[in-house]
């Protein structure tokens, strides 16, 4: 049964009488639990809102520069669940500071902490705004972090010297999770402050250049390369706009293919379709894995950059299969088992030695061909997480048993997500199989 609850604005930290600067939703939209609904802007920061619920927009009461605060009702939405509907609980951006030393009144240090955003999905770190030695302010923004829907920015509780940064850029990371040790401002230790006093000058101008955008518009710049900070803003207070991220891209870069091809990016990204999907009848809408995302565009630019030729040829393997089912240690008399990709690892490696214009890349510029001199054989592998092409290294100077070894082992890092982000660089050739999916013939992808 279909109920309608009020959409509120949940307790965010301290926030009262806040601009709001985007409604990112509009009547008759659907929406899921955590989907931002709008944008608030502070003097000291700007915070998506998210939605308690999943359903269907049926009113909005608020619009542009209305100013809120806790518990003003944003809009109404129609639920579908026929659960009983509880108190909507508020989710709380205030960072949880962890006292060092719980034994003594005066704690000379704490620990700033990831807050419980209610996304309920993987978080990365994005960017890192503060520095060790830097002396920060009570909201001074310290992190940004986005899961694959939603970016936030996380402000300072208190004030202090920052003593030690605990994450790295691009790092997962869960709530609770310590961003960095803070030395408070009321420290009764002793310090030396001339060092520190530089560096609190230094960093502290650094952090007042840090350019005013909603965590949506930050995203948006870092989907298409574009360092934020380089981005002049032309709303209030130089808060940065996505036409200025537009403006920006058209008017920096020179050369005209590259400048085609990121407007034309931009323009796709933006596209809408005449009827959505869900006016045809029930959908299910997923985000896309993230290494799937990461994979994309590596693909896209493969497609657009290499030669494509597809040619399908059959070739009697009998002999082969009849040898490899055979192999037995002569020592243990246990059976080899060794995978029918090492065979054809040597075959390729084989092919490439009497004709080395396989085994070759075009520079950048154009202008050079680059005669690969080692043979690294990539082996596609079909992971939870999406296509994997890590490479097998020094084929032609291994036996088929440690390649067969070397074979299981990258395939289970794969799929672990052990493996290192060198390995999937750097390759030959690389060879797609269809495994246990079957079927005669596949054109490259």
């Amino acid at each position: 049964m279909a109920k309608i609850v009020d959409l509120v604005v949940p307790n965010i930290g301290d926030f009262k009488n806040v601009e709001i600067i985007e409604i990112l939703i509009s009547e008759n939209q659907n929406i899921k639990k955590n989907d931002g609904i709008i944008t608030l802007e502070s003097d000291k920061s700007s915070v998506e809102v998210p939605s308690q619920f999943s359903g269907k927009i049926k009113t909005i009461k608020v619009k542009i520069g209305d100013k809120i605060s806790e518990g003003d009702k944003i809009g109404e939405i129609e639920i579908t669940s026929d659960e009983v509907i509880h108190e909507q609980k508020s989710v709380s951006k205030e960072i949880k500071v962890q006292e060092e030393n719980k034994s003594h009144k005066d704690k000379d240090t704490s620990f700033l902490k990831i807050p419980n955003l209610g996304s309920g999905k993987d978080l990365f770190v994005s960017e890192i705004l503060i520095k060790k030695d830097q002396f920060i302010k009570i909201d001074d923004i310290v992190l940004l972090i986005e899961d694959d829907e939603n970016a936030y920015e996380i402000p300072s509780p208190i004030s202090g010297i920052v003593k030690n940064i605990t994450l790295k850029k691009g790092e997962k990371i869960k709530v609770g999770d310590s961003i960095a040790e803070i030395l408070n401002q009321n420290l009764k230790t002793e310090i030396k402050t001339k060092p520190i006093i530089e560096n609190i000058i230094s960093n502290n101008n650094q952090y007042q250049s840090i350019k005013s955008a909603s965590p949506k518009i930050r995203k948006f710049a870092r989907e298409l390369g574009v360092d934020i900070q380089l981005v002049e803003g032309s709303a209030r207070k130089g808060r940065i706009l996505e036409e200025d991220i537009k403006k920006f891209i058209k008017g920096s870069l020179s050369n005209k293919n590259i400048k085609e091809d990121v407007v034309k990016k931009i323009e796709i990204k933006q596209e809408k379709l005449p009827y959505e999907h869900g006016e045809f009848g029930e959908i299910d809408i997923q985000k896309i894995p993230r290494i799937k995302r990461l994979s994309g565009p590596h693909l896209v630019k493969a497609w657009n950059e290499i030669p494509h030729v597809t040619q399908f040829d059959e070739i009697d393997v009998t002999d082969m299969e009849h040898f490899r089912k055979n192999l037995i240690d002569l020592n243990t008399k246990e059976k080899i088992t060794i995978t029918p990709l090492a065979f054809i690892m040597k075959a390729l490696v084989n092919g490439m030695k009497k004709y080395p214009n396989f085994n070759c890349s075009l520079e950048p510029t154009g202008e050079n061909i680059i005669y690969k001199k080692y043979y690294h054989i990539g082996i596609a592998v079909d992971t939870p997480h999406g296509l994997m092409v890590p490479k097998i290294r020094d084929v032609d100077q291994k036996d088929l048993l440690t390649l067969s070894n070397e074979l299981r082992k990258i395939s289970k890092l794969s799929k672990e997500l052990k493996i290192d982000k060198k390995e999937f660089f750097g390759g030959s050739m690389t060879i797609s199989s269809l495994g246990g999916i079957g079927g005669s013939f596949l054109p490259q992808l």
